[in-house]
């Protein structure tokens, strides 16, 4: 029995010392030329330290880009300002740009409900879809739920806008309309079906049209598919520490909310824009009083964590609105497993930076993917004069879990075979349920490894809301290791069954012989 409790603290200590930063925390950089150059050499330190591909990095002053630069390479290729890279949730704010400058033309109006615009639209409460507004979609207060935003992307269709937008007939909102924020791709593919329904044109046309092509957007595209007919970077995942090339997924349904293509030169253009209330190059892309309603905090205050550190923000129309670091800012992320980008706007220094990397990883534990984050923090604290922050590597993390999960399977094989071997060579006698330590000593730990192996095989899919499918498809090496240690735990727990209930059912039959034997002789 003592050999199950320690394989269990052993999985606890996975978890524990991972979150232990301090002793893993690689030291700060070196370098202190200029702040671009110390800006350089922090990404550098940072992409060494957990094996990233390829960083592209812009740096905005008002209307200029002061700073541009390409690290790494993608396959052999090397990463330039002009690669394209994918933006993720970044596309957000391009579709409420998109949206709001339909309400500049007088085709659409915030207050109206959804249903002006797509009468058919539903949720499952039929009552609360009349009153959701293109408001509520921008603001993120429809009350659609994360999980109904997120599952179709992770499991992966190739629905339309409009079949993704029919589908949400059966969800249930997590909350009365406009009651709080909660973060939902659903309202924002609504949005694009928006765009498309008034504007007659298909999303990523507009985008090129109204958006891409005034603001001189020429390495930006409007799916993955066509970025990378155009030399898109290449996607990494990571695996047990190793960044792997990743497919990039064809989801035409998710476009409006995180498929859009643009390298870090074309969102230089597009970040000065908003500098700029709107105009580019003596282009009115949108008035100044649409660019300060977009990016005007419009909800109820939120938690969020960066760095592990938690702060206050609030969402506008596409944007956060809450520090960044040290930094008063706009901003946004865009991930998904295999890349992650950065947008910052601070309007104090009327600067604006954006980070793409072609890597990610969404491993659920502390350490596991804070180097994402600390690369565009950092960029602006040096910026603002002040200290990058440091924290583990993502190498370093991989060095801990690996070695953790290593000892973990290699403990639960071991102890799995000495029960195999008991079994086959000298399989005991039943104890008595009177023999209390012997009795507790045999089926403790058989509840343990049933009901943990249970627990994690049938568990996780509940608690994440995601078939192991989509669940590998965000953490393959985690699914992996739960799939791996579940399964050794239920089948320890399995052969354990036939260790104990073995001999009773042999002593059984040896008493029902003779009995048989009579039988057969009477008749």
């Amino acid at each position: 029995m003592t050999g199950i409790f320690i394989r269990s603290a052993l999985v606890l200590t996975l978890i524990v010392l991972i979150g232990v930063n301090g002793f893993l925390a690689p030291p700060a950089s070196a370098a202190d030329a200029t702040s671009f150059d110390r800006i350089d050499q922090y990404v550098t330190d940072q992409m060494d330290g957990s094996r990233i591909p390829g960083v592209s990095l812009a740096i905005v002053q008002g209307d200029r880009i002061v700073h541009s630069r390409g690290f790494g390479e993608s396959g052999s290729t090397p990463i330039t300002p002009q690669t394209p890279f994918a933006i993720g949730s970044l596309t957000k704010s391009f579709t409420a740009l998109a949206i709001m400058q339909l309400v500049e033309d007088g085709k659409v109006a915030l207050d109206d409900p959804v249903q002006r615009y797509v009468p058919w639209f539903e949720v499952a409460d039929t009552g609360a879809a009349a009153q959701i507004t293109v408001r509520h979609l921008l603001n993120q207060t429809s009350g659609l739920s994360r999980a109904t935003g997120i599952r179709p992307l992770l499991e992966e269709n190739d629905d339309t806008i409009e079949q993704y937008v029919r589908n949400l007939r059966d969800a249930r909102l997590n909350r009365p309309v406009g009651e709080s924020f909660e973060y939902s791709n659903a309202n924002y593919v609504t949005l694009g079906l928006i765009v498309e329904t008034v504007s007659g044109q298909q999303y990523g046309d507009y985008v090129r049209q109204h958006i891409f092509v005034p603001l001189e957007m020429k390495d930006s595209y409007a799916s993955h598919e066509e970025g990378r007919r155009h030399g898109m970077s290449d996607l990494h995942q990571f695996w047990f520490g190793l960044p792997v090339k990743a497919d990039s997924p064809n989801l035409p349904a998710q476009a409006p909310t995180g498929f859009l293509v643009a390298s870090a030169e074309d969102m230089a253009h597009y970040l000065s824009m908003y500098l700029n209330e709107g105009s580019y190059q003596g282009r009115q892309i949108l008035s100044p009083e649409g660019i300060a309603t977009l990016l005007a905090p419009a909800t109820n205050q939120f938690d969020r964590t960066l760095l592990g550190a938690e702060f206050t923000a609030r969402y506008g129309m596409g944007w956060f609105n809450g520090p960044f670091g040290d930094s008063p800012a706009m901003w946004h992320l865009g991930e998904l497993p295999t890349f992650n980008a950065w947008m910052v706007l601070l309007p104090e220094t009327q600067q604006a930076v954006v980070v793409l990397l072609n890597a990610g990883n969404q491993v659920p534990l502390a350490g596991a993917n804070q180097v994402f984050s600390r690369i565009p923090i950092g960029v602006t604290q040096i910026l603002s004069g002040n200290e990058p922050p440091t924290g583990t590597s993502l190498s370093r993390f991989y060095t801990v879990f690996d070695l953790i999960v290593l000892v973990i399977v290699a403990t639960q094989i071991l102890a799995l075979a000495r029960l195999l071997r008991r079994t086959s060579i000298s399989p005991r006698r039943p104890h008595s349920p009177r023999d209390g330590w012997a009795f507790a000593r045999r089926t403790v730990p058989l509840a343990w490894e049933i009901g943990l192996g249970s627990l994690i095989l049938l568990g996780y899919p509940a608690l994440t809301g995601i078939s192991w499918r989509g669940n590998f498809g965000a953490t393959p090496d985690l699914v992996i290791v739960l799939l791996l240690v579940g399964g050794l735990w239920l089948a320890t727990g399995i052969t354990r069954i036939v260790y104990l209930v073995g001999p009773a059912l042999d002593r059984s039959t040896e008493q029902r012989g003779p009995d048989i034997t009579r039988e057969a002789e009477a008749a």
